[in-house]
């Protein structure tokens, strides 16, 4: 069905459904995450993306603009008690390790492995803070051929994070990336690992290997692109008949090389599944270059909601599952568990997960 634009919100038929403001700015992006080897130029795209999340989003910290996603990250300073650090003291001994490899990366060394516990990273952290809290970052004046200089933490500083990421070289706005891109934190009361972008950088995102719960105004990284997912409409249809189930419609906002300027409606009475990809017969066909056919499919489950799979998946021959060739990433605005095995990336760095059980005797 032809959709017309009226100002901020789309006309469908007889019914109007609110944009949530969505900008038709055109986003310029290049090749970016997961190809690290590329040139990066893609902030300008995900700040406008992730204005659209905030926008939705009323308990939401962060304060983006279209110039640049870095913040002070005021918020995220320590202030963990003494009594909650005695606490980890005691049971940094039997709680799981967890340790993060570096498995793809231009600026870091690859296989590179960072070892963290209750109380923090375990070695060569340059906070020393030892508070359960890991802080991953760029900082200001860092010259990483002084790393090994003892010297060289006078001259910066470093009392902000605990892993340094190497920016590119030459890149023009490294001071643009100063601060805290993203948090792991030891939670003391479900001993597990929790992660959490700070909102400087490029974004943190988790790789999606299983159904994952689409939730209002998630982002997702697919290639070049970017997806966000917002849901309902806002008013009645020209009759005064309210419309069924108006909080199950599913709006989807594509940032990609090629800018579309209208959103795409899914009505679960009408979609049950909908195809992200390259390929002609999806129902969302975005033109990247790193976009599998069919990168990602989506899916409404009674009872559950709108879920996203990695690749193409079919309920009924999971022989037939094919999963993306670069993957399908969601933005980590929310702390999100860690598990054994888990992948996410940052700032062009891709990061593996593995939990070490301690012995408990």
């Amino acid at each position: 069905m032809k959709a017309k634009s009226l100002n901020d919100n789309l006309e469908i038929g007889t019914v109007k459904i609110k944009i949530n403001n969505l900008s038709n700015q055109k986003m310029m992006a290049d090749n970016s995450n997961d190809q690290p080897e590329q040139s990066n130029n893609i902030k300008n795209m995900v700040a406008s993306a992730k204005n659209i999340q905030n926008n939705n989003n009323d308990n939401n910290n962060y304060n983006y603009n279209n110039n640049s996603l870095n913040t002070s990250n005021t918020f995220e300073h320590n202030n963990v008690s003494p009594s909650t650090i005695a606490q980890l003291k005691k049971i940094v001994n039997k709680a799981d390790i967890l340790n993060i490899e570096i498995i793809n990366s231009l600026r870091l060394q690859n296989n590179l492995k960072i070892e963290i516990n209750a109380l923090g990273m375990i070695s060569n952290s340059k906070r020393k803070a030892y508070d359960g809290n890991t802080f991953f970052g760029f900082v200001e004046n860092y010259n990483e051929n002084e790393e090994n200089d003892e010297t060289n933490d006078a001259n910066v500083d470093t009392k902000d994070v605990d892993f340094i990421i190497k920016p590119r070289e030459n890149c023009p706005d490294n001071n643009n990336i100063i601060g805290r891109h993203f948090r792991i934190r030891f939670d003391i009361n479900t001993m597990k690992y929790n992660i959490k972008d700070l909102g400087c950088g490029y974004g943190t995102f988790k790789k999606i290997v299983e159904v994952t719960k689409l939730k209002d105004s998630y982002l997702i990284n697919i290639g070049n692109s970017y997806i966000v997912c917002t849901f309902g409409v806002d008013e009645y249809d020209l009759d005064g008949k309210a419309i069924t189930d108006a909080d199950k419609i599913l709006n989807i906002k594509v940032f990609s090389e090629v800018p579309k300027a209208s959103p795409y409606f899914f009505n679960p009475q009408q979609f049950k599944k909908v195809y992200v990809g390259r390929d002609i017969s999806c129902n969302i066909i975005v033109d990247d270059s790193l976009l599998s056919r069919v990168h990602c499919t989506i899916e409404y489950k009674d009872n559950v909601g709108w879920v996203i799979y990695d690749g193409r998946y079919e309920d009924d021959d999971p022989s037939k599952y094919r999963p993306s060739t670069n993957g399908t990433w969601l933005y980590l605005i929310e702390e999100t568990q860690i598990d054994d095995g888990m992948i996410f990336k940052s700032n062009q760095n891709v990061y593996e997960c593995k939990i070490i059980k301690q012995d408990q005797s």
